[in-house]
């Protein structure tokens, strides 16, 4: 289809659907829904938790920022730790105090 053949569809959609008869919606249904949709709304859930720890860390970003921030500095930790050389090699010089506290003068 060409994006003129689809605009012309669009149009022809849009006369149809004002020629449609408006349904009346009852006005116990009206209600319920928007009592469930308020009910929903106030429930404590999961993303909503991880939206309020995500807007103290960084105020304003998309929950993916910090998560991604956090994940790319483990990560950067986790490497160097992992290639970070747990003792001195034989032909680095180590330097230690050796102190005898038992030793005192007096």
């Amino acid at each position: 289809m060409t994006k003129m053949e689809d605009n012309e569809d669009d149009a022809r959609l849009g006369r149809l659907l004002a020629m449609a008869p408006a349904l009346a919606v009852p006005e116990a249904l009206e209600r319920r829904i928007l009592a469930d949709f308020d009910r929903i709304a106030a429930r404590r859930g999961f993303a909503k938790a991880l939206r309020r720890a995500a807007d103290l860390i960084w105020p304003g970003a998309p929950v993916w920022q910090p998560a991604m921030a956090f994940a790319l500095s483990l990560m950067i930790g986790l490497g160097v730790a992992a290639f970070a050389p747990l003792e001195p090699s034989p032909d680095e010089s180590a330097f230690a105090v050796d102190i005898d506290i038992t030793a005192q003068g007096g």
